[in-house]
């Protein structure tokens, strides 16, 4: 169901027009979304973790789960000590954290609204 706000593309070519009006940065010479992207594969999906999504006692988990991944993970894959960076590691890997993914690329966001095949007939955003 569409709402007043939404915009819809009719095909491919228009939406092509539309991720990209406006969007050339001539200062670096390639196009450059002034928008942040998400990728849901359903539009009533609320912003939240994959960790907050587990449930209660969520950092009392993270601070579990991240331990054990430190201890297992090649410290030369994570650069610095930062908990940040192993906290972006470790999602990356399929690790439930308090970080949430966005992209500066519609594609990415695309790809990511669309890999569940089961729900072609749901509208993602």
């Amino acid at each position: 169901m569409t709402t007043q706000s939404d915009i819809v593309a009719r095909d491919w070519l228009h939406l092509q027009e539309l991720l990209f009006r406006d969007s050339y940065d001539a200062q670096i010479e390639r196009f450059r979304s002034s928008y942040v992207y998400r990728g849901l594969s359903d539009r009533s999906y609320e912003l939240l973790t994959s960790l907050i999504r587990l449930g209660s006692a969520s950092a009392i988990l993270e601070r579990h789960l991240l331990r054990n991944f430190r201890k297992y993970a090649r410290r030369n894959d994570v650069p610095g000590d930062s908990v940040w960076n192993w906290l972006a590691v470790a999602q990356h890997h399929g690790l439930p954290t308090r970080l949430l993914d966005w992209t500066y690329s519609p594609y990415v966001a695309l790809h990511f609204a669309t890999a569940n095949l089961m729900k072609f007939d749901i509208d993602g955003v």
